[in-house]
C-alpha cells in the first residue's frame, strides 16, 4: 500500500469510496451522492494546508483521507478536521488507521494545532480508531443528524499537536 496526494485523476474513485458511505452507512451525514466532477471541483479548491491523500493497492484507490478546516473562522484556522474513508471490501485491513497517521504527521508542516473528528456514535471501527490514534473525547451531541428515518448523535474527538 502506498499513501500519495490526490489528483484529479483520483476523483472517481474518492467519490465511489464516499458514496457507498452516503448511501450505506452514518460515516457521512451526506445524504446525496456526488460526482466524480464535484470532487473535481472540491480537490483543485483545496488549498495545500488541506491536503486530501489517497492510498493504492497496486493501481487501484482503496480509501483516502482529508484535513478540512474546521470553521471559516480565522482564529480557528489551526484546527482541522479529519475524514477518513476506505473502500468496503478494504476494511479491517490497517488502511484508515496508515492515512489517518499520515495526515497527523504532516499537519504540524501545515501549521495545525488540533485536528478534530466528528464521528457517529454508531461507528464503532472509526471511534476505537481515533481513541488509538491518541485522540482525546470531548463530548457528545446528542440528536444533530437524521439519516434513515432516526435521529444520530456525533462524537466530538480532539487531539493536540506539539
Amino acid at each position: 500500500m502506498r499513501i500519495r496526494p490526490a489528483t484529479p485523476d483520483d476523483a472517481a474513485a474518492i467519490a465511489a469510496i464516499y458514496n457507498h458511505a452516503v448511501e450505506n452507512t452514518t460515516a457521512t451525514f451526506d445524504t446525496e451522492p456526488v460526482t466524480a466532477e464535484s470532487r473535481k471541483t472540491w480537490l483543485a479548491a483545496r488549498g495545500p494546508e488541506h491536503p486530501v491523500v489517497v492510498a493504492e493497492d497496486g493501481e487501484a484507490v482503496v480509501g483516502w483521507a482529508a484535513l478540512s478546516p474546521w470553521s471559516d473562522r480565522c482564529a480557528y484556522r489551526s484546527s482541522v478536521e479529519m475524514s477518513v474513508y476506505v473502500d468496503p471490501q478494504h476494511h479491517r485491513r490497517g488502511i484508515g488507521r496508515a492515512l489517518a497517521e499520515h495526515l497527523i504527521g504532516v499537519a504540524p508542516s501545515l501549521g495545525v494545532h488540533a485536528i478534530l473528528a466528528r464521528i457517529c456514535t454508531e461507528n464503532a471501527p472509526s471511534l476505537a480508531m481515533v481513541e488509538k490514534l491518541g485522540f482525546e473525547p470531548c463530548g457528545v451531541q446528542r440528536e444533530v443528524g437524521r439519516k434513515f428515518d432516526r435521529w444520530l448523535d456525533v462524537a466530538v474527538y480532539e487531539l493536540l499537536l506539539d
